[in-house]
């Protein structure tokens, strides 16, 4: 039987199942921003270096153009923090900024970004005190996703249990084994308030008012007292204008100041109130939903004992590149190509994928779409919903996720109790949750924080 984890969080965003049953090896990430390192690895394998761990630049070679490519260094922001940060210090539309992923908020991290109609020699090399620029070309397009492979993880696992060395190996060899479910980690909902998910299925069912309550009012035990007490104020006063006093400036709280703002002058105008949200974020709202509802029917694939590292009759497939990243080529699976399609999966040509539901989502007959209709009726959705009317511009196309992946690990370490590892994933996979694989927290919003 799959182990079922016993973590709320887990639950609580649809990772409901370990995909090994060895025991954990405890332990706790992030107490310092040095114990999460991220670099962006390109597409051709080069790496985009933090000055912590002194790798080459990269070799890009600039072309004229209206775009500058900056490598950007940062300390503890996350992606809407950088977004709103770069357009602020730059007077550049958030339009105009690109970058190829998110990455890790509470953690060093290196990237590249790329601006339109900026200079090159217009780039301060300090954002903010925990944003540097360590290099800038010119270039004739934007950095994409396209443009990555990937990124380069070296972590520190602090206090792991006395048989952590044994279980580590067990971990790592049943990881390998049957594949690393590709679930979206805590980050895409929220480690301190867990509930862009919950933000995102409220829009898409038109629910605007329990929406804006779910972001201005429900206090999670991990937020400052501060914030919990000014969250409880609002909820029991429905004071906007006072609250709007209590809730501290600054980009961490943008999306409570802006929807109080204008609550304070229109307090039922709960829809236009969540308009005053950039796009960009509302759009990470519906994706977490989406997120959501992908880990879990990935979640109910394993806890039926469906393989996720082999295709069954009815799956969907899709090829893989050189580089072992998906391809637009999809395969049906029928009985009788079962076996040959799996032989492509066991040479890493081929992946089995499930939905990222969106508007133009079909779900096809099979155990995988099964599940992902049973999950919809439960969640009271249709793919339809993805298509926000009343926001014309926010709508999800939907599309494919690979079912699992393997990482690339590089190098493991123990000193003492503390384990480091450097490893290596595809792009728009989670290190946190290969960790969470390692680690089994039973309180995973305490020591992933």
């Amino acid at each position: 039987m799959p182990l079922l984890s016993k973590a709320w969080l887990d639950r609580h965003v649809g990772m409901n199942y370990y995909i090994s049953d060895c025991e954990g090896i405890g332990g706790r990430v992030k107490q310092s921003l040095e114990d999460f390192i991220v670099e962006e690895v390109l597409i051709d394998g080069q790496v985009v270096p933090t000055s912590l761990t002194q790798k080459p630049m990269p070799k890009i070679i600039s072309k004229p153009g209206p775009w500058t490519w900056m490598i950007i260094e940062k300390r503890g922001i996350d992606a809407i923090t950088l977004l709103l940060i770069l357009s602020k210090r730059l007077g550049i539309d958030a339009r105009d900024i690109s970058f190829g992923g998110l990455k890790d908020a509470l953690a060093i991290t290196s990237q590249v970004v790329s601006v339109r109609g900026l200079s090159i020699n217009n780039v301060p090399r300090e954002l903010s005190k925990n944003i540097r620029v360590l290099e800038v070309f010119s270039m004739d397009r934007a950095f994409t996703t396209r443009d990555i492979w990937g990124n380069e993880f070296t972590v520190r696992v602090r206090g792991i249990n006395e048989a952590g060395r044994d279980n580590i190996t067990c971990i790592i060899n049943q990881v390998m084994e049957r594949g690393l479910p590709t679930y979206y980690g805590y980050q895409r909902f929220g480690l301190k308030r867990p509930n862009s998910h919950i933000i995102g299925k409220y829009i898409i069912l038109g629910k605007f008012e329990e929406a804006i309550n779910e972001l201005l009012t429900h206090a999670y035990p991990t937020e400052p007292p501060r914030i919990r007490e000014a969250r409880e104020f609002i909820a029991r006063t429905g004071n906007y204008a006072k609250a709007l006093e209590l809730i501290p400036r600054g980009y961490r709280y943008y999306p409570e100041r802006a929807v109080l703002r204008h609550l304070s002058s229109n307090p039922r105008d709960f829809g236009n109130a969540i308009r005053k949200l950039p796009h960009e974020l509302l759009t990470i709202y519906i994706e977490a939903y989406q997120s959501y509802i992908f880990n879990l029917a990935l979640s109910e694939r394993i806890g039926r004992n469906l393989p996720i590292n082999m295709a069954v009759q009815g799956d969907m497939v899709v090829l893989l590149d050189e580089r072992g990243l998906p391809t637009r080529h999809m395969i049906h699976v029928n009985e009788a190509m079962t076996n040959k399609v799996n032989e492509l999966v066991k040479r890493s040509r081929a992946i089995p994928v499930a939905h990222l539901v969106g508007y133009s989502t079909k779900l096809l007959p099979g155990p995988q779409g099964d599940i992902e209709l049973e999950v919809l009726r439960r969640e009271g959705v249709d793919p339809s919903m993805f298509r926000v009317k009343s926001i014309p511009r926010l709508l999800i196309r939907g599309g494919y996720r690979p079912l699992f992946i393997r990482p690339s690990i590089f190098n493991i370490s123990i000193s003492g109790n503390d384990l480091t590892l450097v490893f290596r994933l595809p792009r728009g996979n989670y290190a946190t949750v290969f960790l969470r694989e390692l680690m089994k927290s039973g309180q995973p919003e305490v020591d992933f924080t």
